[in-house]
């Protein structure tokens, strides 16, 4: 960046000895210079435009014999520069930080161009849109420190789309950048996230424990469930217990790992599901299978966890620097398409099967010689797939706001919607289902049979085992009057 104050040097010095209004255009710059007294009559500022980037200086910071101002565009500066040279925001491997702005400097003549009141504004035009999640900021080059810094700059958005306002009280080289930004958090948000987390572990377990040990519940789509529930408890108590466990690197970066696979097979099971519920409705002859305890299940495993190992194994050897941040044991939010990618693809392919279902349960049931009992109940477990997947869907895209103005309270819905999945999943396949409020009642009937029985046998015990002598005595002479009689 040696060049840029070279040539900032250089104009200034010309522009001081001979004061001229000059445009400039070279293979490296584009410059305006402007004498403020040729211009006294434009108003309170003198603006200087290049390449539709402007430069607006107080008239009050050159209201002086021979004051003016000289505005500098670098021609393909901005691509020149890495990640090593913005290395400031975030790790010191972070390459996302973008410059989307021409790299531009501005001088003014007098003795003074620190602290200066009022400051100068640029308006700077964007070489490239602005990605999702990403923020752009105002920044100089600091000779000192060699490094961009934001000191003495405020940011602001322009009326005009895709432009930059940066206001700042000091001269010098620079340029907007744009780089992502880390999710906002608060005391509220994260005591919200605790109680609807641990409230959701709960239900989870209930879930996973009501599937897993009611042998009349036990099929393959009951299964499905079983290991869904299995998948968003270990997800969910590891965003309770790890997901700010940063100190130890290697720790981080295995629960960020972990988190996106448990999640991914989450969403992979849940497509699985609504396969099986599509072949239920085209054949019917596959409730048989929905309902059976045939040995498909592995196969099922082998595509439910098969296919976020692939997709693991090749995000990690791809990226294997993202897994864990700097606050969260999380992917790092340039790369979290490697996560939400997949996510999205399971979600349509999931409501493109349960579309299919509906339209072919709408020609089922209009037939005749349907089983319309089957129908409706596939029907049911349709209409509960499709609410499953929009709580579990819902969360992750809601989640993908969770950046700039309005993250705070994007961060809010993302955590509730997150927490209410254990509740939906408990209440609407253990507590709205009839077979399963029968389970729950024939459970309640013999544990509170068997405590009676207990109480009874407890209660009845020391009467029939220690009756009292005399009556004992009695007995034994009644036995053996009775014994003689029978003799006689």
């Amino acid at each position: 960046m040696a060049v840029t104050e070279n040539v900032e040097t250089s104009l200034l010095v010309s522009f001081s000895t001979d004061p001229r209004n000059e445009e400039i255009s070279t293979l490296e710059i584009e410059a305006e210079m402007k004498v403020s007294q040729d211009h006294c009559g434009e108003g309170s500022s003198i603006i200087l435009t290049v390449n539709g980037n402007t430069m607006k200086v107080p008239y009050s910071l050159v209201n002086f014999v021979g004051g003016g101002a000289i505005f500098i565009s670098y021609r393909g500066l901005n691509s020149r520069l890495n990640g090593s040279i913005l290395a400031t925001f975030g790790d010191s491997n972070n390459t996302a930080t973008e410059v989307i702005s021409p790299v531009v400097g501005g001088a003014i003549t007098g003795p003074n161009t620190k602290n200066l009141d009022p400051p100068v504004t640029f308006t700077l035009k964007h070489l490239m849109a602005v990605k999702p999640s990403h923020t752009v900021r105002c920044v100089f080059w600091d000779t000192k420190n060699e490094v961009w810094s934001t000191h003495g700059c405020t940011t602001g958005m322009s009326e005009q789309e895709n432009r930059t306002i940066c206001v700042c009280t000091h001269l010098s080289t620079f340029a907007v950048i744009m780089a992502p930004t880390e999710i906002q958090e608060d005391t509220g948000l994260r005591l919200i996230s605790i109680i609807g987390l641990s409230i959701s572990l709960v239900c989870l377990l209930l879930s996973f424990l009501t599937f897993s040990l009611c042998r009349s519940l036990r099929s393959a789509h009951t299964s499905i469930l079983m290991v869904l529930c299995g998948c968003l408890f270990l997800g969910q108590l590891l965003v309770l217990v790890g997901l700010e466990q940063t100190s130890n690197k290697i720790l981080c970066s295995v629960i960020a790992g972990s988190l996106q696979f448990i999640f991914l097979c989450a969403f992979c099971w849940m497509s699985l599901e609504s396969f099986l519920l599509f072949l239920t409705v085209r054949n019917l002859q596959a409730m048989n299978f929905m309902k059976s305890q045939r040995s498909y299940f592995p196969y099922l495993c082998l595509i439910g966890f098969g296919i976020p190992v692939i997709i693991m194994v090749i995000s990690a050897s791809l990226y294997p620097h993202v897994y864990g941040g700097e606050t969260h044991c999380w992917l790092k939010v340039s790369h979290v398409w490697s996560f939400l990618g997949p996510v999205c693809m399971f979600i349509s392919v999931n409501f493109t099967l349960l579309v299919f279902t509906f339209c072919l349960l709408k020609k089922k049931l209009a037939s005749l010689n349907s089983n319309v009992s089957t129908l409706r109940h596939t029907r049911l477990l349709a209409f509960k797939a499709l609410s499953q997947l929009f709580i579990l869907g819902c969360t992750w895209i809601i989640g993908l706001f969770q950046f700039g103005s309005g993250s705070i309270v994007a961060s809010y819905i993302f955590t509730i919607c997150n927490s209410l999945q254990g509740v939906y999943i408990f209440i609407v396949h253990c507590l709205l289902n009839r077979q399963v409020q029968e389970e729950y009642r024939k459970g309640f009937y013999r544990f509170y049979t068997k405590k009676s029985m207990s109480d009874t046998v407890s209660g009845s015990t020391f009467p029939m085992t220690a009756k009292p002598s005399h009556l004992s005595e009695n007995a034994k002479e009644d036995g053996v009057g009775d014994l003689e009689s029978r003799k006689c």
